[in-house]
């Protein structure tokens, strides 16, 4: 069995240290595709409610602008405790 993916990395690899140029190259280089190929299908996306709601979601920049300067002073409320259980779980899913 022949593999495509690794025979055509080494025409190419060939092709340029020797200077000519390979159809795949140059089909690459014009934009055109190769003979006999055809060009990739399209695939059709539809989102789903939920992420069409999730892109126009706001924020609250005055909490934001809040915690943020919380977190500068060294004023903002950790969990020391939570915080590890969230590493625990983390490393159970590696």
């Amino acid at each position: 069995m022949v593999d495509s993916i690794n025979t055509n990395s080494v025409t190419a690899n060939r092709a340029r240290s020797t200077g000519t140029t390979t159809n795949r190259d140059a089909g690459a280089a014009t934009g055109a595709q190769p003979a006999g190929q055809q060009p990739a299908a399209s695939v059709e996306v539809k989102l789903s409610n939920e992420i069409r709601s999730s892109e126009s979601a706001t924020f609250d920049e005055v909490k934001v602008q809040q915690m943020k300067q919380a977190i500068e002073d060294g004023s903002f409320p950790l969990d020391s405790r939570l915080i590890a259980e969230n590493f625990a779980e983390l490393e159970r899913l590696i």
